[in-house]
């Protein structure tokens, strides 16, 4: 067979292989257009809303307008959230003038970050406080009572670490039917310059938990483009899969951050994926590594750990056997064998691959 020849085998089984993809995305997996403006409009109302809360009662937190500012988080930011679409993250900055981190009474190295325009903060009264500290709890539960009325016909709840808003059809044009997690938070500014900035969420115990949204996004960002616009797709490929066969039995952020840690060292190795097939392959293998070694850190220093979820030795077995065929998938396409690349491929992705 002449190398040219060869090359064109190759390269039709990376086409059909590859609009197999795409087609499984466009058809189950990725969100219906104009949901993200949809979105922007209901955090603009949102925004609105909590903004014109405080100058009616200045007992009520004051959201940040200069130094930061409210924001789209979690996987729904990222562009890697999957079909359905159940909640959309929004994290509200809250205003932290005169307010200290501490910990069993001492002032940690941070500076809690304000616009430097209130006189007083309405956090620290009892309406928000226990005891010397700031109650993530109250917090959240206030919240949920100002949106509750705000929302009147809207399933409006505190969830753990967010006010869960289940937008009901008609309530307004713009949040028709979305869901939303309203996360209240604080921008932390470290003392030491070599340290990033995170934030304070609530973390549904009554404490509070280091984060920060936007550096996930922007690993996601860089990783996408450094991959050939491949790794989000692999993201939501490996999320629905994992819907499908495992019955969500792997958190959707352990999957990502999974993922993103293995091809960052790939990437900084010199490797990059070129296509797909070769993403979604090596994403199998990322999470097959993963779980066998448990929990994983997050990109936030002393932020929790991440758990992979309730995963038993039988998820496990079937992580392990999909990554070996996955990546037998991939070699075949490599070697111009579109229709055993395809055929296992449906292996792992059912008959409709």
């Amino acid at each position: 067979m002449s190398a040219l020849l060869n090359a064109i085998l190759k390269e039709s089984a990376s086409s059909a292989v590859n609009g197999a993809f795409d087609e499984l995305l466009r058809k189950q997996i990725n969100i219906e257009d104009g949901i993200r403006s949809k979105a922007s409009d209901s955090q603009n109302h949102l925004r609105d809303f909590l903004s014109s809360e405080y100058q009616n009662d200045q007992t009520f937190p004051s959201v940040l307008s200069v130094q930061d500012r409210d924001f789209l988080g979690g996987s729904f930011a990222r562009h890697t959230k999957i079909w359905p679409l159940d909640d959309i993250d929004i994290y509200f900055p809250l205003d932290g003038y005169s307010l200290n981190y501490l910990q069993d009474g001492l002032r940690l190295p941070y500076t809690v970050v304000s616009d430097g325009v209130l006189s007083s903060n309405p956090l620290l009264t009892a309406r928000w406080m226990s005891g010397s500290y700031i109650s993530s709890r109250k917090l959240i539960s206030g919240l949920s009572a100002v949106l509750q009325r705000h929302y009147p016909r809207t399933d409006v709840r505190p969830d753990g670490e967010a006010v869960r808003i289940a937008m009901a059809h008609g309530e307004t044009e713009d949040e028709d039917g979305l869901g939303f997690d309203v996360v209240p938070c604080f921008l932390m500014r470290p003392d030491a310059i070599s340290e990033a900035k995170f934030y304070l969420i609530p973390d549904g115990q009554d404490g509070w938990i280091r984060t920060n949204p936007k550096v996930d996004k922007e690993i996601a960002n860089k990783l996408h483009q450094n991959n050939a616009r491949s790794y989000k797709k692999a993201i939501k490929i490996l999320k629905f899969w994992n819907k499908e066969a495992l019955n969500g039995a792997l958190q959707s952020y352990y999957v990502e951050l999974a993922i993103a840690r293995r091809f960052l060292d790939s990437n900084s190795a010199g490797n990059y994926a070129a296509k797909v097939s070769e993403a979604v392959a090596f994403a199998f293998y990322a999470v097959n590594v993963a779980i066998s070694s448990g929990s994983l850190s997050s990109f936030v220093n002393q932020a929790p750990l991440v758990s992979p979820g309730d995963v038993s030795d039988h998820h496990r077995f079937i992580v392990n056997k999909m990554a070996g065929v996955a990546r037998l998938a991939f070699e075949a396409e490599q070697v111009g064998n579109q229709d055993q690349a395809i055929e296992l491929w449906r292996q792992i992705f059912g008959e409709t691959f």
